[in-house]
């Protein structure tokens, strides 16, 4: 097997991995209930097997286990081993035993057969390198009429929580903006993009629907902690921020804390989002 996703997978079992698992609880609010959305397209109640992809630290893949047919299994799948660390310890401290997770690459290692009944993910497949690759594989792990469903971000423009927080960030730091389709969290903003890789990987009756919703960022936290967050989430800033003086830093933390206090609703810090509701069928 080829070497790829080499830098994905150190990030994410690195800095990325780490700030995710001490961060957990506050991101889960966050993105709670844009997968949640997602969920709803499979009806978890007549599957035996569910594959999560990009589990993280297990919090989706641990409730669709709990809504699956008896006997039924729920498998999570990451490349981040502090994440998936993570997973295990919270399906143990809730009792939950028909789980487990994996440190697996979907995009090229061994999936099986068609063994699963669904596919899932939230906000876990737009890192791959070669996206068509990926859910190739994917697809070939599903049984035949399988439903596949996954919520990603429409564009950086569409998503102040992201554009207006780099508004600030930028004034301060050059940041590059990764090139168009390659492994980011925006990777699959362009509708056509996303259903010219389902089609390659030949799955049917694609849906990609738009949803739109308010989120709560950085639960429980002042907006003072909200932008010093915001700055340790994204490893290009953090690179950016290591080269500025204190004043620099301090100007950029205290724009940030300006924005997140502006978007403060009863005490949290909200924002709109917009996001691509994905379904599919094997």
């Amino acid at each position: 097997m080829r070497s790829t996703n080499e830098k994905a997978k150190q990030f994410w079992s690195g800095e990325g991995g780490d700030f995710w698992v001490e961060n957990q609880e506050e991101l889960d609010v966050t993105l709670e209930p844009l997968g949640r959305a997602a969920l709803t397209n499979i009806d978890l109640s007549s599957c035996a097997s569910v594959l999560d992809i990009g589990c993280g630290t297990g919090r989706t893949t641990i409730e669709i286990a709990k809504k699956l047919a008896a006997n039924g299994k729920a498998t999570g799948l990451d490349i981040s081993k502090p994440m998936l660390k993570k997973a295990k310890m919270h399906a143990q401290a809730e009792g939950v035993e028909n789980v487990s997770f994996d440190c697996v690459d979907a995009q090229v290692e061994s999936l099986g057969d068609a063994v699963f009944d669904a596919a899932f993910s939230r906000f876990g497949v737009m890192f791959f390198e070669d996206s068509m690759e990926a859910f190739s594989n994917i697809q070939g792990a599903l049984k035949e009429d399988a439903p596949l469903s996954f919520v990603c971000w429409q564009s950086p423009a569409s998503n102040p929580w992201h554009a207006r927080a780099m508004e600030v960030v930028t004034q301060y730091i050059d940041i590059p903006r990764p090139p168009r389709r390659s492994p980011s969290p925006f990777a699959f903003e362009e509708r056509d993009y996303v259903e010219e890789i389902l089609v390659a990987a030949k799955f049917r009756k694609i849906e990609i629907m738009p949803f739109e919703k308010k989120i709560v960022w950085f639960n429980g936290k002042d907006p003072h902690r909200a932008a010093s967050s915001y700055l340790s989430i994204n490893p290009i800033v953090s690179e950016g921020l290591a080269a500025l003086d204190d004043e620099g830093k301090e100007k950029i933390l205290a724009g940030l804390a300006n924005l997140f206090s502006l978007n403060q609703i009863d005490g949290q810090i909200m924002f709109d989002s917009a996001t691509w509701i994905v379904s599919a069928i094997k």
